[in-house]
């Protein structure tokens, strides 16, 4: 129930922050339909489609992420002259990875603290596997990923090449591939998670929608790193509110599995 809560709460405000309450009938109506999809990823991958229809726009948070942009390039500078000072340590690296997953406009009830404080938490759970030399970066929000442009230089001063994926289309705060120019970057198909459609290799996946994606779909190893921000996390994963995790795939299942 909680989490149907949740996409009703997001996609609502969604189009008020949006500055389209009129057309709050018209999303409920859909959201009467997408809620009974087994998928929750492709619910709120639809419902965000039609947030922008409604919105007359195919990137409605277009500014906002430009926004976030700014402020993520500011807080990057004092991730790397962190890391600098850790001669690029990679589990220093990582950690920041996960406490970086703080900006959200879809959970319900969730305050995010700000990006430059939040970026120095420490994770709630800690696991670690050991990377391939080549890895599939797939990206989250707009603001954090200028401080994951830093972390995929940490991975590849410590021998690791990061290849950055993202949704071809947008999808609520998330980053996009023309915001990426001269990176590697794999645009995958739509504005559904790319977790859905990497078959091989290994996954470093940024976020709850990407997580969340990797339980549906997720068939190669992989470690993911995001924040519990909603009390369904919480719960599962028995860790307070809002706490970073660094789990592997393989654990991230049997942990959700079992409850």
């Amino acid at each position: 129930m909680s989490c149907k809560l949740c996409i009703i709460t997001s996609r609502t405000g969604d189009l008020i922050r949006l500055q389209k309450p009129d057309k709050l009938p018209q999303i409920l109506s859909e959201l009467s339909q997408l809620i009974q999809r087994s998928s929750r990823s492709e619910a709120f991958a639809m419902s965000f489609q039609t947030v922008a229809k409604l919105a007359g726009s195919e990137d409605p948070y277009r500014d906002y992420k430009e926004k976030l942009a700014a402020i993520g390039k500011r807080v990057a500078e004092a991730v790397r002259q962190r890391l600098q000072e850790t001669s690029w340590d990679l589990k220093t690296a990582l950690r920041i990875a996960a406490a970086a997953n703080i900006v959200d406009t879809s959970v319900l009830g969730y305050r995010p603290k700000k990006l430059e404080e939040a970026v120095w938490d420490l994770p709630a759970i800690e696991e670690y596997v050991d990377l391939p030399q080549n890895v599939y970066y797939v990206l989250d929000n707009s603001g954090e990923a200028q401080i994951d442009l830093v972390i995929a230089e940490a991975l590849e001063r410590n021998g690791i090449r990061p290849t950055f994926v993202v949704r071809s289309e947008p999808y609520e705060i998330d980053v996009l591939e023309r915001d990426l120019s001269g990176y590697r970057v794999l645009a995958t198909p739509g504005n559904i998670s790319p977790v859905r459609w990497i078959r091989d290799g290994f996954i470093v996946a940024k976020g709850i929608a990407n997580f969340e994606a990797y339980m549906e779909w997720g068939e190669t190893p992989a470690l993911l790193l995001f924040r519990a921000k909603c009390d369904v996390l919480s719960r599962v994963f028995s860790v307070p509110r809002n706490s970073p995790i660094i789990i592997s795939g393989e654990k991230a299942k049997a942990i959700s599995l079992s409850q």
